[in-house]
């Protein structure tokens, strides 16, 4: 069977990217957002494989529509213009027009030794990889696999793209050994912990009234290096309109003794950390970013007991 693809794979960069980047340079940043909106249009309207991949999420988000393309369809194109909103953003801030950003409850992140952050695919999470400069003098190192659109790629809020370290989860442990040996130097980690890669280790737990499968490896990683694993989301405010980096306390984990951890000891901190992503949801449901859900690899995921059964 053959691999399945990240939606970015084939999407944004041939033509919205650029199409942003043009009205970025030629016009004006409110110009582009008023054109996102028919941009969007196109692709709520004429790309199907796009929202298949969301489908599941908005049927889980909006129920009382699930059994309506058009009205999920409505939803769909909200979205979009939610993710070009933030692409544009970004993009403004990897060319120098960056926003202020503030931090709340930046006591959750301690001053020193390891730690693994966990960011999610919501709102303008790219400009989190800000971080990097935020993290206390430690080296930040990002757990990624390469982005095959590289106009809507991970790193498009920095304007110095070189400025950190990447561990690719493409080799053979998955990275997982040098993000192991990061942490044993008191430096930062970062992963993603809302959408499962492929072939890795997952887990299903309770949202929305339905079930997701969220990675288990920030768990993991964290659980067996003994270090904190923080949770991190990011939002765009206006009023003015500024970027808000917000820790959450730290999961609690299990104990590894001899590092020896079996995916059920894990799913209880990846079951509280999707209520962060719910609470989430419910505050904007439109910066959402999980498009998955069409030919999903599922042999990995372990499927924990549904308690309202």
């Amino acid at each position: 069977m053959s691999t399945p693809q990240p939606l970015n794979a084939s999407r944004g960069n041939r033509f919205g990217i650029g199409f942003f980047r043009v009205l970025l340079h030629c016009g004006t940043f409110g110009f582009a957002l008023w054109s996102s909106r028919i941009v969007t249009w196109f692709y709520a309207r004429f790309d199907r494989r796009a929202f298949a991949a969301t489908a599941d999420y908005l049927k889980l988000r909006f129920p009382e529509d699930a059994d309506s393309e058009r009205r999920l369809r409505r939803h769909f194109h909200k979205l979009l213009n939610e993710l070009a909103k933030m692409l544009i953003v970004s993009y403004r801030m990897g060319i120098g027009k960056a926003l202020p950003i503030e931090e709340e409850d930046r006591r959750f992140l301690p001053e020193n030794g390891g730690a693994v952050i966990v960011l999610a695919h919501y709102d303008c999470w790219q400009a989190a990889m800000e971080l990097m400069n935020h993290c206390s003098g430690r080296r930040i190192n990002i757990m990624a696999h390469s982005d095959r659109a590289i106009g809507a790629d991970k790193y498009l809020a920095l304007k110095d793209k070189t400025g950190f370290n990447v561990i690719s989860t493409e080799g053979f442990s998955g990275g997982l050994v040098e993000a192991s040996a990061a942490l044993e130097r008191g430096e930062a980690v970062i992963l993603m912990g809302d959408r499962p890669v492929p072939g890795t280790a997952a887990v299903e737990a309770e949202y929305l009234g339905g079930r997701i499968a969220v990675p288990l490896s920030p768990w993991m990683l964290a659980a067996r290096n003994n270090v904190p694993a923080i949770p991190v989301l990011t939002e765009l405010r206006e009023d003015p309109q500024r970027i808000v980096i917000r820790y959450y306390p730290p999961v609690p984990l299990p104990d590894s003794p001899g590092h020896r951890l079996r995916a059920a000891d894990l799913a209880p901190a990846a079951a509280q950390y999707v209520k962060l992503l719910e609470d989430a949801a419910r505050r904007n449901p439109y910066r959402v970013f999980r498009f998955g859900g069409t030919g999903e690899d599922r042999s990995n995921v372990l499927e924990t007991p549904n308690k309202r059964e």
